[in-house]
C-alpha cells in the first residue's frame, strides 16, 4: 500500500501531514512547559495521538463538520485552524473566540466545522449524530467526524448515538483514540470488548488500526470514509495509540503508569511515522531536522506575542446572553462597570 501511496502522487500530502504533526508537539510541549510555569492555567496534552488523528484527517474535506475531543489540537492545525486561535483559547484572552468562557483545551473553531468541546466525555457524540441528521435534511455536502477517548465507549451517551446513526443510515464516522486510559483506569477494566467490534451490534463497519504510524492511519481509513461518503452509513474506527503525559496537567501518571512512552524513542509516533516517511524515499533527516526548528521558532514567537493579549473586559460577561439586552442585563453591567 506505500508504494501506492507514492504512485497516486500523494506525496506531498504525506510530507504536510507529518509537518502538522511536528507542528502539533511543538506546541504541545510549548503549553505544557507554560502551564508549569504558571502561565497558563490548565492543559491536556495530546502527545501520542497526532498520527491517528492527522493519518485520518488527511480524508477530510472542508465541508465536512467535526465533534471534536479534548485533545484533537493536531486534527484542528492540520485542517488549517491557525495556531493563533488556538493560543488565544489557551489564554482565555481578549482575543478568544470563546470570549474566555471554555475551560483551556475546550477548543473551537466555528469558521473551520470544529464545533466547540464539551466537559462531559461522549456528549459530542449525540450532537454529531443530530448534525448529520439535519445535513441530510437540508442536503448539505459533507460527513461529520465524532472523535472520542475509550472510556467514552462505557457511556449512554455512545450507545444512544451509535444506534441513532445506524438506525437512520446516516453519514458519521465515529471516531476513538484509545490511548488505553480512561484517566487512570486502563481500557480492559472498563469494557469487556475491543471498542471497534462494537460496530457489529448496531450494524456498521468497525475496523482496527495503528494510531502510532500516520501512514498505517492514512491507508486503512480510506475505505472507511468513501463507506460513509458514498451514504452507506455509519462507520466506527478504533485507532491505538499512546498517551504519553498525563491525562492533564492536574493529574501524576507516575502513580498508576511504570510504562510510559517517552518522547523521542522508538514507540513515540513520530519517531514510527518519520522512520517510514525516510524509508519511503519521501522526506530525509534533514528536511525533518528543518521541520523541527522551523515549528519550535514559529510556536515561539507566536506563543510569546499572544500572551500580551489582554484579558476580557468584565463587560463582556453579559454579551450573547440574548439577542437584544434586557433593562436587568443593562442595568448589571453598568453596575460592573461603575466598580471599575
Amino acid at each position: 500500500m506505500s508504494e501506492e501511496i507514492i504512485e497516486h502522487g500523494e506525496k506531498e500530502r504525506l510530507i504536510r501531514g507529518f509537518g502538522a504533526m511536528v507542528l502539533a508537539r511543538t506546541l504541545d510541549n510549548k503549553i505544557m512547559t507554560a502551564q508549569r510555569q504558571g502561565r497558563v492555567g490548565f492543559f491536556t496534552p495530546t502527545s501520542g495521538q497526532e498520527a491517528a488523528q492527522i493519518g485520518l484527517s488527511m480524508h477530510l474535506r472542508k465541508e465536512d463538520i467535526i465533534y471534536q475531543y479534548y485533545r484533537d489540537m493536531p486534527m484542528m492545525l492540520h485542517m488549517g485552524v491557525p495556531v493563533d486561535i488556538i493560543i488565544n483559547q489557551i489564554y482565555g484572552n481578549s482575543s478568544d473566540i470563546a470570549k474566555g468562557r471554555q475551560m483551556p483545551s475546550h477548543l473551537l473553531a466555528r469558521n473551520y466545522n470544529f464545533m466547540s468541546v464539551p466537559s462531559p466525555v461522549a456528549t459530542n457524540l449525540p450532537l454529531a449524530v443530530g448534525t448529520a441528521y439535519a445535513n441530510r435534511y437540508l442536503k448539505k455536502q459533507g460527513i461529520v467526524v465524532a472523535s472520542f477517548g475509550d472510556g467514552s465507549s462505557s457511556t449512554p451517551d455512545f450507545h444512544a448515538a451509535m444506534n441513532l446513526a445506524a438506525v437512520y443510515n446516516l453519514p458519521v464516522i465515529f471516531f476513538c483514540e484509545n490511548n488505553g486510559l480512561a484517566i487512570s483506569l486502563p481500557t480492559e477494566k472498563q469494557t469487556k470488548v475491543e471498542i471497534w467490534k462494537k460496530a457489529e451490534a448496531y450494524g456498521m463497519p468497525g475496523i482496527l488500526v495503528n494510531g502510532s504510524d500516520m501512514i498505517d492511519t492514512y491507508e486503512k481509513t480510506r475505505e472507511m470514509v468513501e463507506y460513509v461518503r458514498e451514504g452507506k452509513g455509519p462507520v466506527l474506527i478504533e485507532a491505538r495509540c499512546p498517551r504519553m503525559g498525563p491525562h492533564s496537567t492536574s493529574d501524576d501518571p507516575t502513580k498508576y503508569l511504570t510504562d510510559i512512552v517517552k518522547e523521542g524513542s522508538d514507540r513515540d509516533p513520530l519517531v514510527i511515522t518519520q522512520k517510514r516517511l525516510i524509508e519511503m524515499g519521501i522526506i530525509t533527516e534533514q528536511v525533518a531536522t528543518k521541520m523541527r526548528e522551523d515549528s519550535q521558532n514559529f510556536i515561539t514567537s507566536r506563543f510569546d506575542e499572544l500572551e500580551k493579549v489582554p484579558p476580557p473586559s468584565p463587560e463582556t460577561l453579559f454579551d450573547d446572553v440574548y439577542d437584544e439586552h434586557t433593562w436587568i442585563i443593562d442595568e448589571e453591567r453598568g453596575d460592573i462597570i461603575g466598580r471599575n
